[in-house]
Parts: C-alpha cells; sequence; structure tokens
C-alpha cells in the first residue's frame, strides 16, 4: 500500500470532511492508523458517530481507490499530501486546512511570493484591463499570481502573469480533468508549463456551486494578499477578501467608476479599510515580505542575478510571519440554527442575504463541523 492510499480513502469517505480529517490526524497521527483503530477509539473523536465509525472500519474498496490513484498519474496529476515538506506551509496554517492537494503542474519555492487577483465573472473591458495589467507588472517583478481561472477578471489575471513569463496559480472548484469554464481550455492547458492547476476535488467533481467558497479559501490560503478588482457587494470575490481577512491576509481593493454595480464590492472594502490600489507600489509598500523577495530575485550582486529558488527561500520566513492564522468570527447565521430543521429558504429571508451567499456560509459553516445539512436544504446545528 503507498502511503497515498490511506489518505485519499479517509478523504472519500462521506462526512470525513477537513476539520473531522485534522481532528482524526492529531488523535491517531496517520490516515493508515485511523483505519486500524478500534470503534470504542474511533467515536472517542468529536464527530465521528457509530455509522461513520462503523463506515472506516468496514472500508476494503481498497481496489478503487489504487485505480483513482492510477487514473490521476495517468492524467499527469500528483497527489500532494498534508505531511509532505512540499506542501505549502502557509496553506497549513489557515483555518480548514486541505488534507491534500491535487496538482497538475508544479509548486515551485517562488511561490512563496504569491498575491492573489480576484473579482467579477461579468467585468467590464476597464476591469480586464487592470487585472490584466496589474497581474502582468506583479508577474514581471517575480511575485506568483493566484486566482481561480474562472471568467472575468480571474481569467483576466492568469493571462496577464503568462504574457509577462510569470507564474500563476489556479485553484479550482472541481476535478482536474473538469475544464470549468469551457473556453478557458488553452489557458488551462497553458497553466501547467508556468504554475499549476490545484484542487482539493476529485477527478469528475463538477463546479458546483457549494464548491467555490471551499476554494476560495485555498485562493487566499496561498497568498500574502488578495487584490480584488470588480467585484457586487455580495460576491465570489467578497468572500475571499473575507476569508483572507480571517487568515490575516492582506486586502487590496482597485477602485472603479461609481456608477457600476461591479464597483461597489472594492469601494466597500476600501471604506472598510482595505488598500486602494493604483499601482502595483501601493501593493510592495504594504507587504515588506513581497518587496524584499522580489528585490532579492531581481537584485545583481557580482553581477550574478539570484534564481528564483533563493528567492523563495529568503522570503518564507517573512511570509510565514505574516500568516499567522486568526480564528475566524462566529457567522450570524448560527443564532437562526438549532436542533430543529430549517430550510435555506426560511434563512434567506431572515437574513435578507442572498441566496448564493447564505449558502456559501452555511457549506464553510458545514465544512467546519458546526452543522449539518439534511435531505432538501434543510440544516441543524451539530451535536
Amino acid at each position: 500500500m503507498t502511503d497515498q492510499l490511506p489518505w485519499l480513502a479517509l478523504k472519500g469517505i462521506p462526512g470525513v470532511g477537513p476539520v473531522l480529517f485534522q481532528r482524526l490526524l492529531a488523535r491517531f497521527g496517520h490516515p493508515a492508523a485511523i483505519f486500524q483503530a478500534p470503534r470504542e477509539k474511533l467515536l472517542t473523536v468529536k464527530g465521528v458517530n457509530p455509522d461513520l465509525a462503523q463506515d472506516i472500519i468496514r472500508f476494503r474498496a481498497w481496489d478503487r481507490v489504487e485505480a483513482e490513484l492510477a487514473a490521476l498519474a495517468k492524467k499527469g496529476i500528483e497527489v500532494l499530501l498534508q505531511a509532505d515538506p512540499r506542501f505549502p506551509a502557509r496553506l497549513k496554517q489557515i483555518h480548514l486546512p486541505p488534507p491534500l492537494l491535487f496538482i497538475k503542474g508544479a509548486l515551485l519555492p517562488q511561490d512563496d511570493l504569491a498575491l492573489a487577483v480576484v473579482g467579477t465573472r461579468s467585468a467590464s473591458y476597464y476591469g480586464l484591463k487592470t487585472a490584466r495589467r496589474l497581474a502582468g507588472a506583479l508577474a514581471v517583478r517575480g511575485v506568483t499570481v493566484v486566482s481561480g481561472l474562472a471568467r472575468g477578471i480571474d481569467t483576466a489575471a492568469h493571462q496577464g502573469a503568462l504574457e509577462n513569463s510569470g507564474r500563476t496559480l489556479a485553484v479550482l472548484g472541481c476535478g482536474l480533468d473538469v475544464v470549468y469554464p469551457p473556453e478557458n481550455q488553452k489557458l488551462y492547458e497553458q497553466i501547467p508549463a508556468q504554475g499549476a492547476l490545484i484542487s482539493e476535488f476529485p477527478l469528475g467533481a463538477p463546479p458546483e456551486a457549494k464548491n467555490f467558497p471551499i476554494r476560495n479559501r485555498l485562493i487566499s490560503g496561498l497568498a500574502l494578499g488578495v487584490v480584488v478588482v470588480e467585484a457586487g457587494e455580495r460576491s465570489g470575490a467578497g468572500i475571499t477578501a473575507q476569508l483572507a481577512l480571517d487568515q490575516g491576509r492582506e486586502v487590496f481593493a482597485v477602485p472603479g467608476p461609481i456608477d457600476p454595480p461591479t464597483s461597489l464590492g472594492p469601494h466597500r472594502l476600501i471604506q472598510d479599510g482595505a488598500t486602494l490600489v493604483q499601482d502595483p507600489e501601493d501593493i510592495f509598500s504594504e507587504l515588506p515580505a513581497l518587496k524584499k523577495g522580489q528585490r532579492r530575485l531581481f537584485e545583481v550582486s557580482g553581477g550574478v542575478q539570484e534564481t528564483p529558488a533563493s528567492a523563495g527561500a529568503v522570503a518564507a520566513p517573512e511570509a510565514a510571519a505574516a500568516s499567522t492564522p486568526v480564528p475566524p468570527p462566529e457567522d450570524p447565521l448560527l443564532a437562526l440554527l438549532g436542533s430543529d430543521p430549517i430550510s435555506l429558504e426560511e434563512l434567506v429571508r431572515a437574513t435578507r442575504l442572498a441566496a448564493a451567499e447564505v449558502l456559501s456560509r452555511l457549506t464553510i459553516l458545514e465544512l467546519e463541523g458546526l452543522i449539518r445539512e439534511l435531505p432538501g436544504k434543510r440544516y441543524v446545528l451539530e451535536n
């Protein structure tokens, strides 16, 4: 049995999310030991009920997991375990760290110097041009650009990095064998040569709405900060910005014209204290680790240019210091939930939030092990 098999197997058991995976690891040390643990010891872990304990004990589908691992290798996808020293240190420090990542391409030491550029799918010409130019300027200075491969601003950010011979990381809300959106097929094929496609979802996982808040915490988690370029007041980019704050990251926003609704998100962030960005220097002045790291990258000493790998090694301690985890604030949705099931529609009416935002918040709360979804989109507090 390869070391990857028990990790993949445990991740695939229904009911074992990131929170419970971490609790089980903390209790037993390794997924292989979890599958060998007696029922009474499994039940001592918060969140493990008798049915789930039985599912773990009775697991025998090792052939299926081996087939999954073979399929991943055939597609050129690596399984990077949280226990692997190459696993991004910054991701280990976030709330709800992923147990493993699926990688197509490569994560390199210089990716420690990373900034996320995100925004609306319905971007204007101004927004697309700005995101592309900003990402290109960052890439030229040795900064890895992180985004989500979505339509609009995300696409422009990846393009800006690639066309300036920079690195870019695309975090997907689906399996790495699913190209979404389909019009980004060419970009999907280009990115692994200058960065990586990243997901924590298995092969074949569709791009469901509930996956994107999960994906967004990795976008912010991989970066020293998040730049929002055009976003509605309640949007996925806004959720990413909030996650960035929860993770102790810096938040930046590019202002836009006052009339379009896609200016509401960045303007609200600026009002709430985000750094206004007019050019890349506004970012570097707020992130000393980034500025120092890119100076190391391009500084010529004795006629010899330092390599990107050495730049990553120099900047890593400062990057780690910048990403000290911050406990997330309690979501107000919790006050509306109890032992009696409440529907998604009732929560939307009570909060007066958009259904998509309520669903995103519920997904995060479920990942945290605080609530449970029942059939029919009804929710209760987890015991």
